[in-house]
């Protein structure tokens, strides 16, 4: 069902033909009228409480028919105090139901009173009282209908038409009528349409922060939302790692498309949830490699040790992954070829970097430039030469906590592409 079908409106009843959408529109009129209606049933009952004790003074007790209507009252205000849900769906039926029940209390006052009804002045009165209902009061259409609907039936055929003025007649119940009826169809109508508009505006807002978070992580979507989508260069001293499936070409050589896209996302996802565990956010895929940052779109402490921790912990889930791969179909791809399990090289390294939105100005990526992204890079593939499975600097070695820093080891020096001098490798 799309958004137009929900969002229906019946024409004759001004309510929405989906009960859900129906029940939010008044659970969001309960939210807005209810201290109002609340302190109106305080105030109404304690007016009731007067009269009825002003009528006991003069009468000399209640009638039975009085009594009928005080039970009645009480058992409407009982049910309408139990729930709050049933406030939010009711609240318009119950001031409907207390509406008609004073009308009929005092419609009784005025015929057993010791004075008579004024029909005159009671007729003078009608459009006010149409206005209170059609304006004031605030009940939906159908309720507004039963309340105008009432009064007249229970005041039209008391009136003496012999002895009243037509344009009397005219101007004080079909003319008020008429005009507040549409009056109040037109607003309930386009109270509902703008309701439909909100919700339609906040489903699609929802859709796009789903959608966004989807592709570019939650930290980068809503700082994306937050500056409108301009993430202007700024210098940040982060650390960036780069990971890559050891083999990979081999590993997908005799996949189809379909199941080496299954792979990569099963692959990519596990990997995703422990990156996000350590506060990285992944910059980009480039085929198997990962291009992780820490330390940016958002300020991170510590971002060095946070990074390879964040190493371990995939080589570790890895480990769970081959168990998990070993026992399906996809292990004899790889091991037709002889490889025995799927592992993966990472190379850390720290410095500063200007990131940012990059790219042309109908299409770009926040990513990150500078020498930091070279050197993580080369040290990923410096594994190869050292045979290990987690390279970095130097630099992320001086800065590790002590446990780490005990655990790792130096491999040795190694000359990287593009870069003067000798690069000290370390591992873990």
């Amino acid at each position: 069902m799309d958004n137009q079908q929900i969002a229906r409106i019946d024409r004759y009843t001004c309510k929405f033909e989906n009960s859900v959408m129906e029940d939010q529109f008044m659970s969001g009129e309960w939210s807005r009228l209810k201290k109002a209606l609340n302190f109106g049933f305080a105030f109404i009952s304690l007016v009731m409480f007067l009269d009825f004790f002003e009528a006991y003074q003069r009468m000399g007790g209640f009638k039975s028919i009085q009594l009928g209507f005080l039970v009645i009252l009480g058992l409407i205000a009982f049910f309408y105090s139990r729930t709050e849900t049933f406030k939010s769906k009711y609240f318009s039926t119950y001031l409907t139901a207390l509406f008609c029940g004073i009308h009929t209390f005092m419609m009784i006052q005025g015929f057993t009173g010791e004075e008579a009804m004024d029909v005159k002045e009671s007729l003078s009165s009608m459009p006010t009282v149409f206005m209170f209902i059609g304006i004031l009061f605030p009940l939906n259409f159908i309720n507004t209908l039963i309340c105008l609907l009432y009064l007249i039936i229970t005041v039209v055929p008391m009136l003496p038409f012999s002895e009243l003025d037509p344009a009397m007649l005219i101007f004080s119940i079909p003319i008020p009528v008429i005009l507040l009826v549409w009056n109040k169809y037109r607003t309930e109508y386009n109270n509902r349409l703008n309701f439909a508009k909100t919700v339609s505006i906040d489903q699609t807002k929802n859709l796009m922060q789903k959608t966004l978070k989807r592709y570019f992580g939650d930290v980068l979507s809503d700082k994306m939302l937050k500056e409108d989508g301009s993430i202007s260069g700024e210098n940040k001293w982060v650390t960036l790692s780069f990971t890559d499936i050891s083999s990979y070409s081999t590993i997908i050589e005799h996949m189809s498309p379909k199941v080496a896209v299954e792979f990569l996302n099963e692959y990519f996802t596990a990997m995703h949830d422990v990156i996000e565990e350590h506060g990285g956010h992944i910059l980009n895929y480039i085929g198997d490699c990962m291009m992780v940052v820490f330390g940016a779109p958002e300020e991170m402490d510590n971002h060095e040790n946070q990074a390879i921790k964040c190493a371990i912990k995939m080589r570790e889930k890895l480990v769970e992954m081959n168990t998990k791969w070993d026992e399906s179909e996809l292990s004899r791809y790889w091991s037709n070829h002889g490889i025995e399990k799927i592992t993966a090289r990472t190379g850390i390294h720290t410095g500063s970097i200007i990131a940012g939105n990059i790219g042309s100005e109908r299409m770009l990526q926040y990513s990150a430039i500078g020498d930091v992204v070279n050197v993580a890079s080369r040290l990923e593939q410096a594994n190869k030469e050292f045979g290990t499975d987690i390279a970095f600097s130097k630099e992320i070695y001086t800065a590790l906590t002590k446990e780490l820093n005990s655990a790792a080891k130096s491999e040795g020096s190694i000359n990287l592409k593009g870069r003067d001098g000798e690069t000290q490798v370390y591992s873990i």
